[in-house]
Order: C-alpha cells, then structure tokens, then sequence
C-alpha cells in the first residue's frame, strides 16, 4: 500500500512509551491505540506464530482482549484461540507475508457463523527473510463500515511499528507458563528445581530434553529461550580450573555451557528481572558478574520459598 500517511500522535507517543517495557505491555497499549486511532476498527487483535503447534495463537494474556474490550465480551465463549495457517483469513495473511482486506459487503465469505462484516489483517515483520512474528487484526461487525485507503494505509504503518517496538531479535513474550533451566551436571538440584516449578503449575524446560544435533544446537537453545517466559540459572560446583601457569590451587567453577547459556538468558531477561541466579557453595561467580545477585544453596529444597516468590514477581501463578 502507498500513499502518504498523516501521523496521529498518539502512534509516536506509543513508540516513545515502548522503550523498556515488556512486550506484553507493547501489544496491550499496541492494540488499544489502533482501535482509537482508526474509525472502522471496533475490535482487534494479535495472533502469534507458534511454530511447535503450527498455528497461530491468540495473545490474550489474562483475558484482557475482553476485560478491557478490545473483542465483545460476549464473543468470549466462541472466539477461537487458535488458527490455522490455511482456510483463515490471518493465517493468509501470515503465510503471504502481506496485508489481507475482507469485507461481506464487497462479497466475501466468512468461515462459520461469525458475525463480522469488516476485516483488516497485516503481518507483523520484525527482519527480511524472516517468517512475521504473528498477524495483527482489526474488524466490526456493521456492514457498511468498510476499511478505508486511509485506514490501511494508517493501521498498516502503526503494525510496522509495532515490529519495531518488539526490537528483540527473538522475541521473549510467551504464551505459555514456561520457565527456561540453565544447569550443568548436578542432577539432584535439577530435579528437584524442576519438581518446585511443577508444583506451582509452571512447566519447567531444559535443552537436554529437546531434540538437537550438532549443527543445530544453537538455534535450538535460541528457540527453546524463546518459548519460556524467565529463567533460573542453577549454578553449580561441576569443574575445577585455575589461571594458566598459575601456582595456586584450583578453584570450583560451573560448566562452560552453564556460563554460556547464562549470557544468553541475562540478554533476554535481565532487563524485565525474569532471571535468577541460585548458586551452591563453594562456587564463586566470574568476575563479570560482580554485583549480580544471586540465592546460595546447599539443597534446592531450602530455597523453595524464594523460589515461589520468584514465579509470583514474575506473574507466573494463579
């Protein structure tokens, strides 16, 4: 779509406003101002892709898209929360990577008994070359209250937007009660780290349970980290080292991929505080990391309070 855009401020408030917020916040203030800003979208939405399920997934975080009204409060028993990537309008939208217009009154068909007239989708892009992230939606259901050139071309621009907001390479926002263990090879601490999570109804998940290969380790992690929502990084006595040619005794020390992976969750979680250290002595941490707080242990079971009131700052409980 071209043509020029006249900007309503509020789309560059939101854009200033984004910065440092979580991208669940993003999507809520993302969707609240569209429906402001465009005459003909009463109601919206955003679909995530999911690649496991291979469908896209409505982001509905607490119910809000109808506590706050964003879709009828009345449709809440029938509105799908999932899609398919054929046969629907989004999932064409997400497959073709463009914008896709639906309107009865031009002669389109609507799958089922839904009582929308009006329909606008538009991929969210966040990189060339790569799948949307997810399809963002708006429609009403009054026949004659059709998208405009001007609608389009405004909600089309603010969903570009929004692809910058979402700025993380992989994004961290989930839809799932998922919580990313970083570990090395204490496998009692593991457990029973893994059996506090699932107690609290929060699926705990680690690499070595997934499927990976040499050549796609890597990309795996990155997509494992992506399905959870904050991390715990067990950091734990495995190794002994010492400086090269250095006439001291040798020190505990974690794993190499321990530290590795801890990296990977400070960069995608430390900014929301979705990331804990829990450390058994006599461990000490890299100097890198002087200043970073961390929980001692000697069993895993000794923190299993802090640990709840982690899943609790976090908003991963009831």
């Amino acid at each position: 779509m071209t043509g020029k855009i006249s900007f309503d401020a509020r789309i560059l408030d939101f854009l200033r406003a984004s910065h440092g917020r979580s991208q669940e916040a993003i999507i809520v203030e993302f969707l609240q101002t569209a429906i402001a800003i465009s005459p003909a979208a009463d109601a919206g939405s955003v679909l995530i892709d999911h690649p496991k399920m291979n469908r896209l997934v409505l982001f509905n975080e607490g119910d809000f898209l109808f506590d706050k009204q964003l879709l009828d409060p009345q449709a809440r028993a029938s509105f799908p929360a999932t899609l398919g990537y054929f046969g629907t309008i989004a999932g064409n939208c997400f497959r073709t990577g463009t914008p896709t217009v639906f309107s009865r009154a031009l002669g389109g068909e609507f799958s089922g008994d839904s009582p929308i007239q009006n329909m606008v989708c538009f991929p969210i892009k966040l990189g060339q070359g790569r799948s949307p992230f997810g399809v963002a939606c708006f429609h009403n259901n009054v026949t004659g209250k059709v998208f405009s050139p001007d609608d389009l071309r405004v909600l089309e621009a603010y969903t570009d937007i929004l692809a910058l907001a979402l700025h993380t390479p992989h994004p961290e926002l989930q839809l799932e009660r998922n919580v990313f263990i970083v570990h090395g090879r204490d496998d009692t601490s593991r457990k029973a780290l893994e059996s506090i999570l699932r107690q609290n109804k929060v699926t705990p998940k680690v690499l070595l349970r997934e499927d990976k290969n040499a050549t796609t380790i890597l990309s795996g992690l990155e997509e494992l980290i992506r399905t959870c929502r904050a991390g715990f990084i067990l950091a734990t006595p495995d190794d002994e080292g010492r400086l090269a040619r250095a006439n001291e005794p040798y020190g505990a020390r974690a794993r190499e991929n321990v530290i590795f992976e801890m990296g990977l969750l400070f960069a995608k979680f430390r900014a929301f505080e979705r990331v804990a250290i829990l450390l058994k002595k006599p461990l000490r941490l890299p100097s890198d990391l002087n200043g970073v707080t961390y929980e001692e242990f000697n069993r895993i079971e000794d923190l299993e309070a802090t640990i709840v009131l982690k899943l609790d700052k976090w908003k991963l409980l009831n």
